[in-house]
């Protein structure tokens, strides 16, 4: 629950709030970016009250999606229709109730003729559990990477999912049933591959999902501040260059969503997808670790 008495100061004046135990992972951004601001160090606060229905509802799921329970509204208690799962596109469902253990980070469920696939994992409430079974329970819990795992075990039980992650990063999941092995892409379902992408950590795996889906985990984002897909470079804990090497590998995909674990989620479109990946690896390269993290609006992209 969200502590009044540890309202952030910034907060504009009104029934909602952030309380001080933000932890910058930029979630609540991403759902209410109109109205919840950044301070000099990275921490949420309310940058103006919502105007309307529509805009009280993005706050709702902001609210559910943070990971701190940071959010709250003094005069309203939370609706009786929970905010999440949220359908972003047809056949695409954010999940929210994002983990402390993973940071923050975002989670979806893709609906799919052979079962359904929940990417990374969010907390495991009740509430969310009824709301998945009525969507029909998940047949693969596909893990991005280490960092994301969060409740993925609690998920893989109650629906007897098969749990897929990379072999580097396999002791993060030590009851996963399916793990990858080297540098090569594996099937998981038709129309479902696994395609290694180390760089933020030795075992990242990107999930391509029917020529136009991409769920990233930590490896790429839409940066929602300057418009175009980003790395992050402050969080690059394996290699840089590996990392740039793994972008020229996603360049030569067909994607028109790209969704993250961390940073925005974005419709980027084929063309657009094709144009600016073909220059990220080398962009990479030539700008340097350190280059990449000066850029403006790169520093509380996450994390």
């Amino acid at each position: 629950m969200a502590r009044a008495d540890r309202s952030h100061p910034d907060n504009a004046e009104g029934p909602w709030f952030v309380d001080d135990r933000c932890v910058r992972c930029d979630s609540a951004r991403h759902w209410a970016p109109d109205l919840i601001g950044t301070d000099g160090r990275g921490r949420s606060f309310v940058a103006r009250q919502p105007a309307d229905e529509a805009e009280e509802a993005t706050l709702w799921r902001a609210a559910a999606a943070c990971p701190t329970l940071s959010i709250g509204n003094r005069d309203q208690r939370r609706p009786d229709r929970a905010p999440f799962p949220h359908q972003l596109t047809p056949g695409v469902y954010a999940l929210g109730h994002n983990a402390p253990a993973s940071f923050g980070a975002h989670s979806y469920l893709a609906a799919w003729p052979d079962g359904n696939l929940m990417f990374d994992s969010p907390r495991f409430t009740r509430p969310l559990a009824e709301a998945v079974d009525a969507l029909g329970g998940v047949a693969h819990v596909l893990l991005s990477h280490r960092d994301d795992v969060a409740d993925a075990d609690r998920w893989a039980d109650r629906y007897g999912a098969r749990v897929w992650i990379h072999e580097a990063d396999a002791d993060a999941a030590e009851y996963a049933t399916d793990v990858m092995a080297g540098a090569e892409p594996r099937p998981v379902a038709p129309g479902v591959v696994g395609i290694p992408t180390p760089g933020h950590t030795e075992g990242c795996v990107c999930w391509h999902v029917d020529d136009r889906w991409l769920f990233t985990g930590d490896t790429l984002h839409w940066n929602h501040r300057r418009g175009e897909l980003d790395v992050t470079p402050l969080q690059t804990f394996f290699s840089w260059e590996v990392l740039a090497d793994s972008m020229d590998r996603l360049a030569g995909l067909r994607v028109e969503w790209v969704f993250p674990g961390h940073g925005r989620w974005g419709d980027v479109g084929t063309a657009k997808y094709a144009e600016q990946m073909s220059g990220l690896g080398p962009a990479m390269r030539e700008a340097g670790r350190d280059g990449w993290a000066r850029r403006p609006g790169t520093a509380f992209d996450w994390y």
